[in-house]
């Protein structure tokens, strides 16, 4: 058995390849369940995020059946393999440590990721879904994240996306502060937004989202205006900033929708933040006049430009993460051995136990004592070395000089 990863993220492919893959938080059970089934597959981790999917297994190294699985579920996916990447061993432990450390993240440093992976450990083992191997592995994950950021720079000043984004708004906006703001959504990414506009002081900012409860409430503590959802064609046309982050799996603003808007408000400029994966805002809307749409993807290429400052905090963390790296190959080693141990001293107690079974049965029906002895002795014998002579010519021919030695210095007498 192999630890392998299977996946796509940001840098491997496109958010139109993305969003088919994404699992919400109510159906990775189920997925976690499916994958186990899969023959050869041991055990299994889900993380999906809006920048990456991927599936964290210990089986055999052919991922072609997750694969096949993978295509069969997720929506029109079949044109996504030329996308994924496919790590095993030192290879995907290096980058789950790189992805729990924000090495890997769109947004270097940030802190949402360590999150999200801790909270698809605990899916996955509450689905009983992990054992030893990728347990040890995930719980090595979250000492390195720790490690990463109490000795780098990492973290510090992200650029983020909301930063990101206020900076391309002011790009169209001369005075921001004058213009008034609409958020979809009522998740982290839209209370940050809702902070990030009022601190460019945007005092004008209507709040909307399916569960008017939850959004009443949240506009109400952040001093915004609230609005119901199936109101959104009507108060379009009225804001200048639109930002959307929400867990919907269809596109909530369409093409028509901002048709209708840009028609009532004739040479007005919209500038729309799309932070949803998939997106809320059809792509087809940015070949509108007067309209500047940027998808999570049109914001990762612009905080990418800014990566020049994060190399040294990055550098000093691939160290720390190439020597837990060595530090967990070291454990895996040794768990691999007690369990070949383990294995082989059940070997031993079971034809030990047969042999003694037989032997009393000979004692109670009167053989004599030199008789159970000696068949004891060859019953032994026989059993224990049949199988290992056999298996020893097997592998012996096929390893390299030094194994081979040590392996036959492990029969010399004594």
């Amino acid at each position: 058995m192999t630890i392998n990863v299977l996946g796509v993220n940001h840098k491997s492919a496109p958010i139109d390849i993305r969003e088919k893959l994404v699992f919400d938080k109510h159906s990775i059970p189920k997925a976690l369940e499916d994958i186990k089934n899969i023959e050869g597959v041991n055990e299994v981790v889900l993380i999906s995020t809006c920048n990456r999917t991927e599936i964290y297994t210990e089986n055999d190294i052919d991922n072609s059946k997750i694969i096949k699985w993978l295509s069969a579920n997720q929506n029109s996916v079949k044109d996504c393999e030329p996308f994924m990447y496919n790590y095993s061993e030192e290879k995907a432990i290096k980058h789950l440590f790189n992805v729990a450390s924000g090495v890997d993240s769109m947004v270097i440093g940030e802190n949402e990721i360590l999150g999200q992976v801790k909270d698809a450990f605990k899916i996955a083992d509450k689905n009983n879904c992990i054992k030893s191997s990728l347990k040890k592995l995930f719980e090595f994950s979250f000492s390195v994240a720790k490690q990463v950021r109490t000795k780098t720079d990492i973290g510090s000043n992200p650029v983020s996306f909301m930063f990101t984004s206020m900076t391309l708004i002011k790009k169209i906006f001369d005075d921001i502060s004058s213009k008034k703001a609409l958020v979809v959504g009522s998740g982290y990414m839209i209370q940050l937004a809702i902070k990030y506009l009022q601190s460019n002081n945007v005092r004008d900012i209507t709040l909307t989202n399916r569960n008017s409860e939850k959004g009443s409430r949240i506009a109400k503590d952040n001093g915004c205006n609230y609005s119901k959802l199936q109101y959104l064609p009507k108060i379009i046309s009225s804001h200048d900033i639109i930002i959307s982050c929400t867990s919907s799996t269809i596109p909530i603003i369409g093409k028509g929708t901002m048709e209708s808007s840009i028609n009532n408000e004739n040479e007005k400029p919209f500038v729309i933040i799309d932070l949803g994966v998939p997106r809320d805002v059809e792509p087809e809307i940015s070949d509108l006049e007067n309209v500047y749409l940027y998808s999570i993807d049109d914001l990762g290429k612009v905080i990418d430009n800014n990566y020049k400052i994060r190399e040294q905090a990055v550098a000093e963390a691939e160290k720390i993460i190439d020597y837990k790296i060595r530090d967990f190959k070291t454990w895996l080693d040794e768990n691999h051995s007690n369990n070949l141990v383990k294995l082989y001293r059940g070997y031993v107690d079971d034809i030990t136990d047969g042999a003694i079974i037989k032997a009393k049965k000979m004692v109670h029906s009167g053989e004599s004592i030199d008789d159970v002895i000696s068949y004891l002795a060859e019953s032994l014998k026989n059993k224990l070395t049949h199988e290992t002579t056999s298996k020893l010519k097997e592998i012996l021919p096929i390893l390299d000089e030094s194994t081979a030695l040590k392996i036959k210095n492990i029969f010399k007498k004594k």
